[in-house]
């Protein structure tokens, strides 16, 4: 450049990245960017209006704040590994807790008369993010009519307070999104290890049923010949596809129960994907369940049901157990993060990704 000054580190970094081939960006990449700008053009408005000197350093630790949220959300700084970054969250957390703070910190830039418009959205904020009972959600005509400098410093503390709020949310909702795929490879581990063991040696857990055959309609006497098998009717004894059919019809049965659970979504409507951790929880819990209780139904466990007449019974059976997990699951799934969900969901409608 002719005419300027040396080169600095943050030209250099701009001049690097620009060289770089423009990678595909996450949407919500997008909308940090944005809220960046947004933030950095309220920072210029209020240094044209004048600014205090206490308040040019608050507008410099504004500044900070956003510079690190966008570094963050770039994969400037930190720059973790893909699959950490994924599991704990570190990129999204970074730039989301940056421009939060930075938030909160803008009150103290805010103009008298902007204070007023400020307070019903932060008030609005805190009564989705904070306890009902807590101290800090005191109703807006408390402060009504209060001077400014009454005023400001509360603010600037409901605005902390619920975005902290906030982001202990998004937290927990990803611990049990990492929760839920941790059950769901666990599960998946243990079937894959019971159908091997199984098919190397069927007798250990045997899936077969006696296979009565009707000899005297007069007297209702009947003779075994042979079993039923999930494979076959009339063999010896259970062959080594025997369990690998049954985890083949209980997946199905769970994928169903996915199918069904995820009908009524629209999009990705709650942060994490969590309703989609849901279901890949659910095709090995069906496979899981319908080897278990037919295993159960062998030692006379279910009352009323202990010998299974046909193939064709048995295939269905492990279809329907694999299904039923459906029943233990759409009464105590929703629970656990419904309220976080809808909190989440109402306080920001810009959701953060996994």
């Amino acid at each position: 450049r002719e005419g300027a000054g040396p080169y600095t580190q943050g030209d250099v970094m701009e001049a690097t990245d620009s060289l770089q081939p423009e990678k595909r960006k996450r949407i919500w990449v997008q909308h940090v960017n944005v809220d960046a700008d947004i933030l950095e053009m309220r920072v210029s408005a209020a240094r044209a209006r004048g600014l205090e000197p206490w308040q040019e350093e608050i507008a410099a630790g504004v500044l900070r704040h956003v510079k690190r949220a966008r570094d963050a959300a770039n994969r400037r700084d930190p720059t973790p590994w893909a699959v950490p970054n994924w599991w704990r969250g570190t990129l999204t957390e970074a730039a989301y807790r940056n421009l939060h703070a930075a938030r909160a910190q803008m009150v103290d830039l805010l103009g008298d008369d902007e204070l007023p418009a400020e307070v019903h959205g932060a008030m609005a904020r805190a009564q989705l993010t904070l306890p009902r009972d807590d101290p800090r959600r005191i109703p807006a005509r408390v402060i009504h009519g209060q001077p400014p400098e009454r005023v400001r410093p509360f603010l600037r503390g409901l605005v902390d307070d619920s975005y902290q709020a906030l982001d202990g949310k998004h937290a927990q909702l990803r611990s049990f999104r990492n929760i839920l795929l941790l059950t769901a490879l666990i599960v998946t581990l243990l079937v894959g290890l019971t159908v091997a063991v199984v098919s190397w040696q069927p007798t250990w857990v045997p899936l077969c049923f006696p296979n009565e055959v009707l000899m005297d309609g007069a007297s209702g006497a009947s003779v075994v010949q042979g079993q039923n098998c999930p494979t076959s009717s009339g063999d010896s004894g259970p062959g080594y596809g025997d369990v690998l059919v049954v985890a083949l019809l209980g997946a199905l049965g769970g994928a169903l129960t996915a199918a069904i659970s995820i009908r009524n979504l629209k999009g990705t409507s709650t942060p994490y994907d969590v309703p989609v951790a849901l279901a890949m929880l659910k095709v090995p819990l069906g496979a899981f369940t319908a080897i278990l209780a037919l295993v159960a139904i062998q030692g006379d466990f279910v009352p009323g049901l202990s010998v299974l007449d046909s193939q064709e019974q048995i295939l269905a059976y492990a279809l329907i157990f694999g299904f039923s997990q459906q029943l233990g699951c759409s009464t105590s799934e929703p629970r656990p993060c419904s309220r976080i969900c809808l909190a989440v969901r109402r306080s920001n409608p810009r959701l953060r990704p996994t």
